[in-house]
């Protein structure tokens, strides 16, 4: 039954290119530094974001744990804005 669940999840996922660089860039991080947490190719990964290729579940979840849920929230369209976690700045 997981397993439906996980492909929902992966086939419902899409990225904005634009969204993905700003909440990689907010992070610190790198394309690539990502890519070998997800152990893929950089290539891999913007074939991914550009939605020429599906990710599997456990890209996806390494993606979300590397952006954040602020910058996962942003780079998937779910939100408007993109901001860091926990700043002083941030609002309720």
């Amino acid at each position: 039954m997981a397993q439906n669940t996980d492909r929902t999840q992966t086939e419902q996922t899409s990225f904005s290119p634009r969204r993905f660089r700003a909440a990689v860039e907010l992070r610190g991080l790198s394309v690539e530094g990502m890519a070998r947490s997800c152990e893929i190719s950089a290539r891999h990964l913007w074939y991914i974001v550009n939605g020429q290729r599906r990710p599997s579940a456990h890209v996806l979840a390494q993606l979300r744990r590397l952006l954040g849920e602020p910058g996962w929230l942003f780079a998937t369209g779910q939100a408007d804005a993109l901001r860091e976690d926990g700043g002083d700045h941030a609002q309720p």
